[in-house]
């Protein structure tokens, strides 16, 4: 076989990709014999000019002639089997494309059946974008889609691909144009939640982020907190209504023993005060415990002892300096709006050592240890969660409403700061007692000296007291800031902004009630 032949034979083998061997077996068998005579007249031929091609139709012994049996692309007709190529048809017995390997054919076709790349399970696009460039504008399939192999076959009479000519239609945008008279691919997914890999609607925020979970959890662990507080709040109007009733239905009880009889009347306000405040507020720390809100109080010794009893008479200036406020207050109240504050009056004269000793237990002893349970304990411990001044501020605000009145509720409200404070940075609740008990007993040393002594006198015992009391604190104060450093206090975990707190812990049903009972309560020592 000459050079020139076997170039002929060689260059369809290289396009197609097909094994020499086969070709050359291929080939024989098409040929017949390769003799040097036949070899010899296919060169003559071949070089003549004007002759025909190799490939020719016309040329019976091409061996890609038209008339080969079996030829799939024979005479180019427009089926799926016309050689997309724009040639005659190669022959069966040296086609390289033949059934078993035409990658047209029905077995090997990529576009047929479970084969093909744009089937249902098998299409990576649920709504492919339109090309911006033919992929089938170059050799060998032509210029368009409108050409072959995708002019009518193999999918039927119409392009797949939108109308001749061109990409000029997206085949995706309604069911009637999917090529296999399908529906879309993937139906369409709502945006991707990226924290937790969940769908949220309309591409909104996402609803169940870490930080919005943990400020959830804090918020509702705060209105429990204020749930709890608010009812124990109102325990105590509640108890002594009940109290009241019930000695009510005592025939002559209120007039001939609890109005005529001081000690009894001084021990039975006593027993008000400590069930009506105590029995509340112990189940409100009950409650909050065990839901785990509140942990054991702190009734240890101080971090400091000196620095407890430095605080403890600062602690008491504070209040004192609290009484002074007040009467500032009221007396601004008075001479700009015409507004008086009074507070409940209590006729008790004490002149003996019973009436004495039962007033102080009363109105010292007995408050001191329940009042800074029920507030420095039960409220604030459980807010400093959020905060030390947040739990600070808030016991400070319940502590004052409690007395009910405009005399009382400014100045209480500054010692509830001044107790809150030194119980939190010395760690022990022992301190808040000790400052409570000393300014209730110096106002009871106070109303001694009034009802046993001359009033200039006891205006002198009154003022000197007072004045001990400011220096002490005074001093105490300097002392502390100068030998201590400035305790830090803490601000919480941080979950909740400063005015989520207020709103979460105030605008609960059970504290707006309470804090609406404290209000009418006080309106009635108000007079215009």
């Amino acid at each position: 076989m000459d050079e020139q032949q076997k170039t002929t034979y060689d260059a369809p083998m290289r396009d197609t990709g097909c094994a020499q061997s086969a070709t050359a077996s291929n080939a024989s068998a098409a040929q017949g014999t390769d003799s040097q005579e036949t070899q010899d007249a296919f060169a003559q031929t071949a070089n003549a000019p004007g002759a025909q091609s190799p490939y020719s139709t016309q040329t019976a012994q091409s061996p890609y002639s038209a008339q080969a049996t079996g030829n799939p692309y024979a005479n180019g007709q427009a089926s799926y089997a016309q050689s997309p190529y724009g040639q005659s048809a190669y022959g069966t017995a040296q086609n390289a494309y033949g059934q078993t390997q035409n990658p047209y054919g029905t077995a090997q076709n990529p576009y047929a059946g479970a084969q093909n790349p744009y089937a249902q399970n098998q299409n990576p696009y649920a709504r492919p974008a339109q090309p911006t460039q033919n992929p089938y504008a170059s050799q060998p399939y032509g210029t368009g889609y409108g050409q072959p192999p995708y002019g009518n076959a193999p999918y039927g009479t119409q392009n797949p691909y939108g109308q001749s000519g061109g990409y000029t239609q997206n085949p995706y945008s309604n069911g009637a144009q999917y090529p296999y008279g399908q529906q879309p691919y993937y139906a369409p997914r709502p945006p991707q939640n990226p924290y937790y890999g969940q769908y949220y609607a309309g591409g909104c925020a996402p609803l169940n982020t870490p930080d919005l979970q943990k400020k959830r959890e804090s918020a509702a662990a705060l209105r429990k907190m204020s749930l709890s507080h608010g009812l124990s709040v109102l325990g105590l109007p509640i108890i002594v209504f009940l109290v009241s009733f019930i000695l009510a239905l005592v025939p002559s009880f209120r007039e001939a023993v609890y109005q005529e009889n001081t000690p009894i009347y001084i021990a039975i306000n006593a027993a008000l005060s400590l069930i009506g405040i105590f029995v509340p507020f112990f189940l409100g720390y009950l409650y909050q415990k065990k839901r785990g809100l509140i942990k054991e109080l702190p009734l240890g010794t101080p971090y400091d002892s000196k620095a407890a009893v430095l605080l403890v008479f600062v602690g008491l200036m504070c209040c004192i300096a609290g009484s002074y406020v007040t009467n500032f207050l009221s007396a601004l109240a008075e001479n700009m709006f015409g507004i008086t504050f009074t507070m409940p009056t209590d006729e008790t004269v004490l002149d003996t050592v019973p009436k004495i000793l039962l007033t102080v237990l009363g109105t010292a002893v007995i408050p001191a240890f329940v009042e800074e349970f029920a507030i420095r304990g039960t409220v604030m411990q459980p807010l400093r969660r959020y905060g030390d001044k947040f739990a600070i501020l808030m016991s400070a605000l319940v502590f004052a409403l409690m007395h009910g009145n405009m005399v009382q509720i400014p100045f209480a409200f500054i010692a509830g700061i001044a107790i809150g404070y030194a119980v939190t940075v010395t760690g022990s609740m022992w301190v808040g007692v000790a400052i409570h008990f000393l300014n209730n007993f110096a106002a009871v040393m106070m109303q001694v000296a009034v009802d046993n002594l001359p009033e200039a006198t006891a205006n002198l015992v009154i003022l000197a007291m007072i004045g001990v009391i400011a220096v002490v604190g005074i001093a105490c104060a300097v002392i502390y800031f100068k030998t201590y450093k400035r305790p830090t206090l803490s601000d919480g975990e941080g979950i909740l902004q400063r005015g989520e707190k207020g709103k979460n812990y105030i605008c609960t049903v059970s504290m707006i009630l309470a804090l609406l009972y404290l209000l009418i309560q006080t309106a009635q020592y108000v007079e215009f």
